[in-house]
């Protein structure tokens, strides 16, 4: 009778914790969604990933929220080429991210005068890292730009911090070269989500029992890199 009545309990706490994961996930998602719409709206530049996903749309005449989708389905099949193998999340998040942002951006108004603009891009990418950190946390799967960099890591044995510089620089020159919006916000974010997602997963926890490729990715992000552009990916 104990280990019947143990057994439920226990199977109760696992759904929990899932569930609490998820939750996690879908919470992180949205804030860095509608923090995305926000550095859209201000419109003096936007992080180097979501350059590219800005230029495929302005380039092909789909909306900015299939651009997310599309783009990060093809980063998931780049990974898988290169044998990093996606998430639950790694699947998810393109789809929550591209749906969510096409939702929210018709009712984000665009912004004047630059003092405001310059405002809310600091604090969008400061919120955007906690979005970040918050999908980090939740160990369901890295970003699909996170895949593609662990692939080339094991692929090329370079250190991370390189790689990911290379991509940087190589989706901001080819978002450039489709006509994506590169400005002052550009380097805002470049320069501020490495700090801010090293501030909040020290708030939120960063994982413990994470698989070895997202506590890989999770050392880079507090490092400085981008990563919490995961959710256009």
């Amino acid at each position: 009778m104990a280990r019947s009545a143990g057994g439920p309990a226990r199977g109760t706490v696992r759904a929990g914790s899932c569930a609490g994961r998820v939750a996690l996930l879908l919470a992180g998602s949205t804030i860095s969604t509608l923090s995305y719409a926000l550095t859209i709206r201000a419109g003096i530049g936007l992080g180097p990933l979501f350059v590219l996903q800005d230029g495929f749309a302005r380039s092909t005449g789909i909306s900015i929220g299939a651009s997310v989708a599309a783009t990060g389905f093809m980063l998931v099949a780049v990974a898988l080429c290169l044998r990093s193998w996606p998430g639950p999340g790694t699947l998810a998040l393109p789809v929550i991210g591209g749906v969510t942002l096409d939702a929210v951006l018709p009712s984000v108004p665009t912004m004047a005068g630059w003092p405001l603009r310059v405002t809310i891009v600091l604090l969008a990418t400061w919120a955007m890292a906690l979005g970040g950190a918050m999908m980090i946390r939740a160990r369901v799967g890295v970003a699909a730009y996170d895949a593609v960099m662990l692939g080339l890591h094991r692929v090329l044995r370079r250190q991370l911090a390189p790689i990911r510089l290379t991509m940087e620089a190589t989706v901001l020159a080819i978002g450039w070269a489709l006509g994506g919006d590169v400005g002052v916000g550009t380097v805002i974010t470049g320069v501020l989500i490495g700090p801010g997602l090293q501030f909040w997963l020290r708030v939120v926890g960063a994982p413990r029992t994470a698989p070895r490729t997202a506590r890989r990715a999770s050392r880079l992000d507090a490092a400085g890199s981008a990563g919490a552009e995961a959710a256009g990916t």
